[in-house]
């Protein structure tokens, strides 16, 4: 984790690589920004895809505090009824997330 810089204000904006679990968890992973002790903005963006036969996956996340919860869904696209779902059980470790946060 790394603080990249201030905002006029003086809330410091941070930048932390995140991966993903090596078996996943129904309800997403965590990661707490120690930085700060209360996020008001994130930006995340993926730099690795998950590259799975059949599946496409999106990643979702929610703030409380200081820490970042991240729920993946995936779907089976050549399935006749698709819906989506989370991978539970799955290896996801080579899911890379970057994320900037501004908080306190």
């Amino acid at each position: 984790m790394t603080v990249i810089g201030l905002t006029a204000d003086g809330k410091k904006i941070v930048q932390k690589i995140v991966t993903g679990p090596s078996s996943y968890s129904s309800g997403g992973f965590t990661e707490t920004i120690g930085e700060l002790k209360r996020i008001d903005a994130v930006q995340i963006s993926i730099r690795t895809n998950l590259k799975t036969d059949n599946y496409v996956y999106v990643v979702d996340y929610s703030i409380s505090g200081n820490t970042i919860t991240f729920t993946v869904y995936r779907i089976d696209v050549t399935a006749s009824t698709a819906s989506w779902s989370e991978p539970t059980g799955v290896d996801l470790s080579s899911l890379v997330i970057e994320v900037i946060a501004i908080g306190f």
